[in-house]
C-alpha cells in the first residue's frame, strides 16, 4: 500500500514536533503489510472475516494519518470510531470464531434497515439506480431469508419480539466481553468521537479564539492518531493469533516504537522549569 503524507506547512509542523515518529511508521507499515499485504486462502468464516476486518483497520488507520499529520483533529477523530468498532469486532470474532456467520449474515438486516431509511427520501427507482450492485427487491428477500436467526424479545412484560439491533451483542457489550485495553480506548476513540460524527452542538462549536483553536485541533489530531497506532497494533495482534504468525517480536518493537516517539515529543515540547517559574 503507497501512502504520501503531502508537503504542507501543518504535515511539517507535525514532524517538527514528532521527530521519532516517521522511522516508527515505517516499521509498523511493514509490519501491517506483512499481515495484510497477501492473499490469504481461508479455512473458516472467521478467518475470512476477521482477515477482511484487519485489512479494513489498516486503511482506516491510515486515512486517520493522513488527517492527523495535517491538522484535521475532528475528521480524524470521526475516522477513528470506526476503526476503533471495527478492531473490537475483530478481537470478539476472533475471541468467539462461532460469531463469524453471524456477523455476515446480518448484512442482510443492515442493508434492509438502510433501504428503509432512504425510501424515506428517495424512490425505489431511484434507490436501485444509486447502489447498482444490487436492488431493493433483492434486499427484501436476502433479509426474509435471516430475519428469523435474528429474532429478540424487546418487552420481557409482554413478550413482543423484533429484529435485533447488533449482529450480536451491542458495542460497549463487546468491550467488556474483549476487555483490556479495548475499555481504556472506549472513551476516547468511540464515545467521544460520536459527538462529532452527528449534528450535534458539540460538532458544531468552534472557540472565539483562533490560535487556541487550532492548537485544540491539532491536540485532537494527535490524541487520535496516538488512539488509532494503539489500536491498529492490536488488529495486528489478532491477525498473529488468529493465522499463528509468530511475529510476537515484530509487534512488540512496533510497540516500543511508538512509546518512545511520543515519550520524545513530549520531552522536546515540555515547557523547562524556567518558563514554568516564570508563568
Amino acid at each position: 500500500m503507497i501512502f504520501e503524507f503531502g508537503k504542507t506547512d501543518q504535515a511539517n509542523a507535525f514532524f517538527d514536533r514528532n521527530p521519532k515518529f516517521y522511522p516508527a511508521f515505517e516499521r509498523l507499515m511493514a509490519l501491517a503489510n506483512r499481515c495484510y499485504g497477501r492473499t490469504i486462502h481461508a479455512k473458516s468464516r472467521a478467518e475470512d472475516v476477521c482477515f477482511d476486518l484487519g485489512h479494513t483497520c489498516r486503511a482506516d488507520y491510515l486515512e486517520i494519518l493522513f488527517l492527523a499529520v495535517n491538522g484535521f483533529g475532528n475528521g480524524a477523530s470521526k475516522l477513528l470510531r470506526g476503526l476503533y468498532e471495527r478492531a473490537v469486532a475483530l478481537a470478539y470474532i476472533v475471541k468467539h470464531p462461532e460469531k463469524a456467520e453471524r456477523f455476515v449474515r446480518y448484512a442482510a438486516i443492515q442493508e434492509y434497515k438502510a433501504l428503509n431509511a432512504a425510501l424515506n427520501v428517495v424512490t425505489e427507482e431511484q434507490f436501485d439506480n444509486a447502489i447498482g450492485r444490487t436492488s431493493a427487491a433483492k434486499i427484501r428477500e436476502l433479509r426474509d431469508q435471516v430475519k428469523p436467526e435474528f429474532q429478540v424479545t424487546l418487552c420481557k412484560k409482554c413478550g413482543h419480539k423484533g429484529t435485533a439491533f447488533s449482529w450480536d451483542i451491542d458495542v460497549a457489550s463487546m468491550v467488556h466481553d474483549v476487555g483490556d485495553p479495548y475499555d481504556k480506548l472506549y472513551l476516547g476513540s468511540y464515545a467521544i468521537p460520536n459527538l462529532h460524527v452527528h449534528a450535534t452542538l458539540a460538532s458544531a462549536f468552534h472557540g472565539p479564539d483562533p490560535d487556541a483553536e487550532l492548537r485544540r485541533r491539532q491536540d485532537d489530531a494527535e490524541r487520535a492518531l496516538r488512539d488509532a497506532t494503539v489500536i491498529l497494533i492490536l488488529a495486528i495482534r489478532c491477525q498473529n493469533v488468529l493465522f499463528e504468525m509468530n511475529l510476537d517480536h515484530e509487534i512488540e518493537t512496533c510497540e516500543r516504537d511508538f512509546v518512545d516517539a511520543v515519550n520524545r515529543a513530549a520531552e522536546k515540547h515540555a515547557p523547562s522549569q524556567a518558563s514554568e517559574s516564570e508563568k
